[in-house]
């Protein structure tokens, strides 16, 4: 795996005919670049970490009224692990803030290279409250 080959995946993707979702999971579907991104990376945990911490983003989203999040993959070879952070833009406490986190996770022994993994959370539906995963191409 190189960057060359994730950046592809990121260039070939620039809309989706097709969504997709976890069978158990309802509230939570995603485009054609997120299921390239799985398959070609052997990152499906990647999803899963996505539903398992969405109650907190339903929450935020609702709290705030805005439903646009921004999720970042960092990872850190030295210690062999990563950071899934999901962040948001808006206000606290009347002061504008382009990183507001909601939630942070560390992924052990994760496999991926170091990259600018982004990908956008949009809420696409309020009841019942579905949300999209998607590449940035793809928005």
């Amino acid at each position: 795996m190189n960057k060359e080959l994730i950046t592809e995946i990121y260039n070939r993707h620039t809309g989706s005919e097709q969504f997709y979702r976890r069978s158990y999971f309802e509230h939570l579907i995603y485009t054609e670049g997120i299921l390239d991104f799985q398959k070609t990376l052997n990152a499906f945990w990647f999803v899963d970490c996505i539903i398992s911490n969405l109650p907190q983003i339903i929450f935020t989203a609702k709290a705030v009224d805005d439903g646009f999040f921004i999720v970042k993959i960092k990872v850190n070879k030295k210690e062999n692990n990563g950071i899934l952070e999901i962040y948001r833009e808006g206000y606290v406490n009347n002061k504008y803030s382009e990183h507001i986190t909601v939630f942070k996770q560390i992924i052990p022994d994760i496999d991926l290279i170091p990259y600018d993994y982004k990908f956008y959370l949009i809420l696409t539906n309020i009841e019942p409250v579905i949300f999209t995963l998607l590449l940035p191409n793809e928005y």
